[in-house]
């Protein structure tokens, strides 16, 4: 860990988001810099079933004569009521020696709850004092968690990571578990040494199953390779083929609903080929347009397209078949299927295998 010196270490630190995940990790880092700073000190967590705010604060605003180091933390602020927010607030503007305050609250974007917390607590104005650190703790959107994972690296491993890396990392791990598999990547690493490409792999590929959803997607991609690959982590626990095939059909069943609406709405296809950016651009309408005709979005879920239909890579999918190969591989998973229920074909490794190169040799 790097030097800390005392005067770095912020009196306050105030964390509000909807990620919990990257609360907590605030919370550990901003102790782990006190300790590091001071030494040993005495933890202090507020209850409201058992205490009043006023009488707590006024602990944490009397000076302790044996000088020692006290933190004292409110956690789920955005729980509190506006008396005890008014006497939280009223108690932050005070700069008591050896005294560090943490904040948390969990609180969603644009919500009654995130204007009560910022307001009560005066955020904005706060966020201009230098010993007080005020952290956005919001859950990145899926375009960018990327982005997101380059800045977490920097700011709580002290380490690099580029971002095709990153995106790699996005891409391999759901969204909940980055977390700790960034924890395992810092654990076998040097100090210092940058995240690259093969500790990714090597850490989340020895501690994650594949799903069979990357399955299905392998197969869209005709990458026979990968899609034997995350095959054998399936076969590794305890596979039901029927519902590998479920999700493989459900895949290619909408990948062929793609390119029968496609073929209907060619200039759309030119328009998703187009390079664009954000929720506004060409790309992303058109890709709107065809996942709200295909059934794969909703006008409730129009903030999944990118993940759905941009990042998932369907839309080119549909571009690696032809009908008629796309309408052969829905009969060999539908008779596959039959097959393996009324015990005429088996759910071996290798008649999966073979499965995998028929659907992939489609044309």
């Amino acid at each position: 860990m790097k030097t800390i010196e005392k005067n770095n270490v912020p009196r306050l630190t105030i964390v509000v988001g909807d990620d919990p995940f990257a609360i907590d990790l605030s919370k550990s880092k901003y102790l782990e810099q006190i300790k590091a700073a001071h030494g040993q000190y005495t933890l202090e967590n507020f209850d409201s079933t058992s205490e009043r705010m006023g009488d707590f604060t006024a602990r944490a605003m009397t000076a302790s004569l044996f000088q020692e180091i006290r933190v004292y933390c409110v956690l789920h602020a955005q729980s509190l009521s506006d008396k005890e927010l008014t006497a939280l607030d009223a108690a932050l503007s005070y700069e008591i020696p050896d005294v560090f305050i943490f904040i948390s609250a969990e609180i969603e974007k644009k919500s009654s709850a995130e204007k009560k917390v910022r307001e009560g607590l005066r955020l904005k104005e706060r966020a201009k004092d230098a010993a007080v650190s005020v952290q956005d703790a919001a859950r990145p959107y899926d375009n960018k968690v990327a982005d997101w994972i380059v800045a977490q690296v920097s700011q709580f491993y002290d380490r690099q990571i580029g971002k095709p890396e990153a995106q790699l990392l996005a891409d391999t791990v759901e969204y909940d578990l980055i977390y700790s598999e960034l924890q395992k990547i810092d654990m076998a690493l040097p100090p210092e040494a940058r995240i690259d490409r093969k500790i990714i792999l090597e850490i989340t590929g020895a501690t994650r199953t594949m799903t069979v959803y990357e399955l299905a997607a392998a197969l869209g991609k005709k990458d026979l390779p990968a899609a034997l690959r995350v095959l054998d982590s399936l076969l590794s626990s305890n596979l039901y083929a029927p519902l590998v095939i479920s999700a493989v059909f459900k895949h290619f069943w909408s990948i062929l609903k793609i390119k029968k609406f496609l073929h209907k709405n060619p200039a759309l296809l030119r328009q998703y080929n187009t390079r664009g950016y954000g929720a506004d651009s060409p790309q992303s309408i058109a890709a709107y347009e065809i996942g709200l005709a295909c059934g794969l979005v909703t006008e409730k879920t129009k903030n999944r397209v990118y993940p759905v239909m941009i990042l998932s890579g369907i839309v080119n999918q549909a571009q690696n078949f032809s009908d008629n190969g796309l309408t052969d591989i829905i009969k060999i998973l539908q008779r596959f299927d039959v097959d393996v229920k009324t015990g005429k074909a088996d759910d071996s490794a290798l008649s999966l295998q073979m499965l995998c190169y028929k659907i992939v040799n489609a044309v």
